[in-house]
């Protein structure tokens, strides 16, 4: 606006750039919380609903979902007046982000692994991703953590204002301009650590999870008497299920693994169709026993 302002019409593309932007973004947010809601909590517990019942309280969720959203939009106006939220949104988004890809990932790749490990996998990894965010926000602000920008000033440099010529010799030669982990080489280890950056927030979260799932669904796998329930094979990466049957053999997975259920749909009103005709089915076979003893 500030560069192309006085330009007449551009104001005004920016503007519905900027529009478009932003609801492309809403829309997607509230379809997906919708979505979520609907899908794993108001069928879970209400199978029974119809697709026209469903659609009308997902049309619900999303509505007061929006309002909810465009009234925070004033509360963290005033809360930033006097703490910048930027930063702990952002904190947020990486705590968050990473454990639960962590998550998706051990289902699918490990069928050995468990809820429970899994669950304290996400804990100790959220917790972990949380102390590394929170300690960079308030030991930036503190002015403890270098400053790694590199300089901007073209000062020294061998090609300014110079042709280059065949031989091209020390005309790369960098110049010395300090380095700030000289600096800051005898800092703690918990400040050291505290220089990562925001970036790298949800990649700590995914590797922590991943490797802390492994090793927490395995003690409780030893401590368990039984293996628990199986997984179902539809849910399962093919070809990393073709690797786990070479590396540790088929009797091995068939304690994890269910071949015979038919492929998950993740629809309740199915569950509730199986359940309905196996016991449709029992009672036929018990009424059948019944008339076949009487005669």
């Amino acid at each position: 606006m500030e560069v192309l302002g006085k330009y007449p019409g551009l104001p005004g593309l920016l503007i519905a750039g900027l529009t478009s932007g932003s609801l492309s973004t809403i829309s997607s947010a509230l379809n997906s919380l919708t979505a979520i809601i609907t899908g794993d909590f108001v069928k879970h517990y209400r199978p029974d609903y119809s697709e026209e019942k469903l659609a009308v309280i997902s049309k619900i969720i999303s509505i007061v979902s929006g309002i909810i959203a465009f009234a925070l939009v004033f509360v963290v106006a005033e809360v930033n007046k006097t703490i910048q939220v930027a930063p702990f949104a952002t904190l947020f988004h990486g705590v968050l982000l990473g454990p639960i890809l962590g998550a998706f990932a051990l289902g699918i790749f490990f069928p050995f692994t468990n809820e429970l490990g899994t669950l304290l996998a996400v804990i100790v990894s959220v917790l972990l991703s949380t102390f590394v965010g929170l300690g960079n926000i308030f030991s930036g602000r503190a002015g403890l953590l270098p400053d790694q920008k590199l300089t901007l000033s073209t000062d020294g440099c061998l090609l300014t204002n110079h042709t280059i010529n065949d031989s091209g010799k020390n005309l790369f030669m960098p110049r010395y301009i300090g380095d700030w982990k000289e600096s800051h080489a005898n800092d703690s280890f918990f400040l050291k650590i505290w220089s990562i950056s925001f970036l790298w927030q949800p990649v700590i979260g995914v590797i922590s999870t991943f490797l802390l799932g492994i090793i927490f669904s395995g003690i409780v796998n030893i401590i368990r008497t039984n293996s628990g329930p199986k997984v179902n094979e539809s849910l399962l990466s093919t070809s990393l299920l073709q690797l786990w049957k070479i590396l540790l053999g088929q009797a091995y997975l068939d304690k994890w693994v269910d071949y015979d259920s038919p492929p998950f749909t993740g629809d309740p009103k199915a569950k509730l169709r199986r359940n309905n005709d196996m016991a449709n089915c029992k009672f036929k076979d018990n009424e059948q026993a019944f008339s076949v003893s009487v005669s």
